[in-house]
């Protein structure tokens, strides 16, 4: 169970966050979840690295076995949940994308279900991420034909949507993933084993939700 919950200004100086309630108070910024007093010594200059490349964070939870983060980015919403343990054994982050599609008659919510390699790790980390190419992918439910209240899990279908949009699609998760793993070094002294890590498959969208 979460026992603590920190407003933390990322550009504050945590240490005199540090062990004094009122700070906590006069400061702005993100709400975050966290499981032990020990947190506050490196919270705040893992997720200021995140702020400082543009990212509108709105809740990080921690457990024993995962990492979950919502986030705002490029005016869509993203939730990763990582699975610390496993990362190097199976180097994939699982995703749920929101963004709203403004449509003539009434505008709806659609949600993707994915999961992200990590892949081709770099130490540079991207600033100014922009998802011009997961957009077009959104843009594709302005059609009418795609009603509310829908669920698409079909394979098929799925496929014929993503088309040749995979890869630039993967790579601008590749952007993301690569600023994941600085945070996770960061966060909780993660060591990555995959800095080379190719995978040809790309980015899977399990499901999509329209409402």
């Amino acid at each position: 169970m979460l026992k603590k919950v920190l407003n933390i200004n990322p550009g504050s100086d945590y240490k005199k966050a540090t062990g004094n309630p009122k700070y906590y108070k006069k400061v702005s910024g993100y709400q975050m979840s966290m499981n032990s007093a020990s947190d506050t010594l490196y919270i705040s200059p893992a997720t200021s690295l995140l702020a400082s490349l543009g990212w509108k964070i709105k809740k990080l939870n921690r457990d024993s076995e995962k990492i979950q983060i919502q986030f705002e980015l490029d005016e869509i919403d993203f939730e990763a949940s990582i699975f610390v343990f496993e990362l190097n054994q199976h180097p994939k982050i699982d995703y749920k994308v929101v963004k709203k599609v403004d449509r003539f008659a009434s505008d709806i919510i659609v949600t993707l279900f994915l999961s992200a390699p990590v892949k081709s790790l770099t130490d540079d980390i991207s600033s100014d991420i922009k998802f011009n190419v997961l957009k077009r992918f959104f843009y594709q439910f302005e059609s009418p034909r795609f009603k509310k209240a829908t669920t698409i899990d079909n394979s098929n279908i799925i496929e014929t949507l993503l088309f040749d949009l995979r890869k630039e699609i993967t790579n601008e998760f590749n952007l993301i993933n690569n600023c994941f793993i600085k945070f996770l070094e960061k966060y909780i002294s993660f060591k990555s084993m995959n800095r080379n890590t190719l995978d040809d498959e790309g980015v899977i969208i399990k499901s999509i939700h329209i409402e």
